[in-house]
């Protein structure tokens, strides 16, 4: 009969049970693709590393609470006159964006315990639903017509569910095949391609901030995921290329240009909006007219409650106010960026990317708007321009942001 060696056996099977598999948590190991997604096949090689999810990010968290607070008293300031004249309620703006806010919070809450790693099993159907939906806006009849534009689809803009598409895809795209982005031909199909399906779409709107903060997230996200830099030389004579023909094709962009070169020119006309806003930004000379003293809201200001809040704002809280305001932004644009840093895994790292890219881009294109460095697009301000679906998207955004953090490296946060 066969002798056994016990003791030889007890080493085999210890030394077996050690071999644990790599586990991966919602976040995944830092050099992993798709945890779960099954886009990358794992390796033996790879160090075994388990992300535990921990608190989420504070400093973001109350730089959301903050904005929005001050958000809505800008908002009840520079509206009431406004929804007294065509509602008949003084606080008919604030009212309708105090109960999106709560209902916002709410879900940025709920989906900061959603792991972030189901979006990626999302990406395609959310790209083949937003064009599915910017289609439907473009067909008259269908989309609704709002100061000689189409943007709206049962009172909401399918852009905002585009530029989130545009994150999740790229995201995916990137962490599936990091090398796609170093060459033309992987630039092209599938980045660029949907690009310009989206660019197509929103020119039939016409929707030009959509197509600019569109491009400008995709950009950064490529350039965040290893897309090399001699690129932006062909990209930018695109660039060119498109705002030239653009200039040609379409009789509201070449207005905007001459009323945005000096928008006294034409007061009554489309340089009206430009002239008031800088007319109220000055008035507000360095400490402000103080908290509802402004007085271009009062039917001389178009669209203070929206893409002109920031003016209303500067008029009546001054330098100093819209100093507050900038800086509140750049703290919570520098935690998004903190966040994609220490983000555990690639796709992670560019989502977060591209929801503070979105954040970023959005907010400066506000700023030069209603200061004229730019001309007049239709950028709203994050967190302060009225409207339920856009500030539930933010908000919705904020919560997948505070999800990544949760699964933050643990030396990156430590070191803070």
């Amino acid at each position: 009969m066969a002798t056994t060696n016990r003791p030889a056996r007890q080493t085999y099977r210890a030394a077996r049970k050690g071999q644990r598999r790599p586990v991966y948590a919602a976040g995944g190991h830092a050099d992993a693709a798709l945890p779960h997604d099954g886009a990358a096949p794992r390796t033996a090689e790879q160090p075994h590393q388990k992300v535990r999810a921990h608190a989420w990010d504070g400093g973001l968290f109350f730089c959301v609470l903050l904005l929005m607070a001050v958000g809505l008293i800008a908002l009840y300031s520079a509206s009431y006159s406004v929804g007294l004249h065509r509602f008949g309620s003084p606080v008919y703006f604030i009212k309708n964006q105090f109960v999106n806010a709560v209902l916002g919070i709410g879900a940025m809450i709920v989906i900061s315990r959603i792991p972030y790693k189901l979006y990626a099993r999302w990406h395609q159907a959310l790209m083949v639903v937003s064009i599915i939906l910017l289609i439907l806006v473009a067909i008259p009849g269908v989309g609704e017509v709002r100061n000689h534009a189409r943007r709206w689809l049962f009172g909401f803009q399918p852009s905002e569910i585009a530029k989130l598409a545009v994150i999740i895809c790229f995201a995916y795209w990137i962490a599936r095949d990091t090398k796609s982005v170093r060459s033309l031909k992987g630039l092209i199909k599938p980045y660029g391609l949907l690009l310009a399906a989206y660019v197509v779409l929103l020119a039939l709107e016409p929707h030009t901030s959509g197509m600019l903060i569109i491009c400008g997230i995709g950009v950064i996200i490529l350039v965040a995921g290893g897309m090399r830099l001699w690129y932006f030389i062909p990209i930018g004579v695109l660039g060119v290329g498109v705002v030239t023909a653009f200039y040609f094709m379409f009789e509201h962009v070449r207005t905007r240009f001459a009323v945005w070169l000096n928008p006294f020119l034409d007061m009554s006309g489309d340089g009206y909006q430009g002239a008031m806003s800088q007319i109220a930004i000055g008035s507000g000379g360095f400490f402000g007219l103080g908290l509802g003293n402004g007085r271009q809201k009062h039917l001389y200001l178009p669209e203070p409650q929206n893409d002109f809040i920031f003016a209303a704002w500067c008029e009546e809280m001054g330098f100093i106010g819209a100093l507050i305001v900038i800086l509140m932004f750049a703290c919570l644009i520098y935690r998004g960026f903190v966040i994609a840093r220490a983000a555990p895994d690639k796709f992670s790292a560019m989502v977060a990317t591209g929801i503070t890219a979105k954040l970023a881009i959005q907010t400066l294109m506000n700023l030069y708007v209603v200061t004229g460095i730019i001309p007049v697009t239709g950028a709203s301000l994050p967190f302060f321009s009225y409207g339920g679906t856009a500030l539930l998207m933010q908000l919705g955004e904020m919560g997948i942001l505070l999800n990544i953090s949760r699964y933050m490296r643990i030396d990156v946060r430590q070191s803070e």
